[in-house]
């Protein structure tokens, strides 16, 4: 999943990531719950991991499978912020 700012995006060569997982690391430090969508989302439930950002080349991009909700934002800004030390894990 793409976790970056939409300015930046056009500006750089490479896109900042965030690995997703299942749902068995759902309650470590740095890691946020995204739902599945019946329309357009991944199949099922999985968990962002915001302590394993990578930074790949846009070409890598296959196809936007959709942005996520406003509790979605709100669960992965929290993860990264834990991840990064900036709040005490919850």
């Amino acid at each position: 999943m793409i976790w970056q700012s939409d300015v930046l995006t056009p500006a750089l060569q490479s896109v900042l990531v965030v690995l997703r997982t299942n749902l068995e690391r759902a309650n470590l430090a740095g890691a946020a719950l995204i739902h599945s969508s019946s329309a357009d989302g991944p199949p099922e439930d999985s968990v962002a991991l915001a302590f394993q950002m990578r930074a790949i080349p846009k070409s890598a991009l296959q196809a936007k499978i959709r942005d996520l909700d406003q509790s979605e934002m709100e669960e992965l800004e929290l993860a990264t912020d834990e991840a990064l030390g900036r709040v005490d894990p919850k």
